[in-house]
């Protein structure tokens, strides 16, 4: 049998704060984080987007030239490493620019 939870002092027991609870963000706030989900599906996306448009167009040679799946292949490939670098590239960026909005820092990157 499990001995039951001690008992917190009161100088240890935190306030109720009243204003704790839920509060709407404003429209421009929630139009902010709109744009923000919005450039990190962008960038999530550009990967896939690599991947499916040079495969199509591999596809497309390798139809015309009739060498089996070697096009798609090579090409699929390159647009996935391609989509990758723009990733990172765009998602560094963005975090750069986060840093410097932040209201928790000052704009250095360093704290």
């Amino acid at each position: 049998m499990m001995d039951p939870a001690p008992e917190i002092p009161d100088e240890l027991k935190m306030d109720e704060d009243p204003v704790a609870p839920y509060v709407e963000p404003s429209a421009a706030k929630r139009r902010a984080n709109r744009t923000r989900q919005a450039k990190a599906w962008s960038i999530a996306l550009d990967p896939v987007y690599g991947l499916i448009g040079m495969g199509l167009l591999g596809y497309g040679i390798d139809a015309w030239a009739g060498t089996g799946k070697l096009w798609t292949t090579i090409l699929a490939l390159t647009g996935l490493v391609g989509g990758f670098y723009l990733f990172i590239k765009e998602a560094m960026k963005l975090n750069r620019e986060q840093i410097r909005s932040s209201n928790r820092t000052d704009g250095d990157p360093n704290t």
